[in-house]
């Protein structure tokens, strides 16, 4: 009965693990401006000059969760988060604790702006939103260059 009773334990603790990590429950909710369904895909302009922007409204379901948004390779950004400014390039990151509107003005490399207007190119934005054990939410942001009128 004691070997049996082992098997059920080992094979339930293996079973928890496996739903621990692979759970994704959203940490915060997140609503954009400046972000459009284009293509059946969340998409952002970028004019001829590089530069983008666009808005999260962040509103945490847990405290403390970390936000990581990851720009195209050499870009540089400008984040204004509750009245504070950040400002690097490539990759930013913040624990984020209380409710707010984040801003984002982002400037990708020449060479990717030739890319999207002129070849065709593709270009993404990826946000994680992660805090351990198992609330995580990912998602991705295409780069689109604005249509001239």
């Amino acid at each position: 009965m004691s070997k049996v009773l082992a098997a059920m334990v080992i094979v339930v603790v293996a079973l928890l693990a496996y739903a621990i990590e692979t759970a994704q429950i959203p940490p915060a909710s997140l609503s954009y401006h400046e972000v459009f369904y284009i293509n059946n895909q969340s998409s952002v302009f970028v004019e001829k000059d590089g530069w983008g922007l666009f808005e999260m409204d962040i509103k945490p379901k847990v405290k403390g969760f970390e936000l990581t948004i990851d720009f195209p390779q050499g870009s540089s950004y400008l984040v204004e988060f509750n009245g504070k400014q950040y400002s690097g390039t490539d990759s930013f990151k913040l624990t984020v604790s209380s409710a707010g509107t984040m801003y984002i003005h982002f400037r990708v490399p020449n060479a990717l702006v030739n890319e999207l207007y002129h070849k065709k190119g593709t270009a993404e934005i990826r946000v994680n939103l992660e805090k351990m054990p198992f609330w995580r939410d990912h998602y991705t942001l295409h780069l689109v260059p604005r249509k001239s009128d």
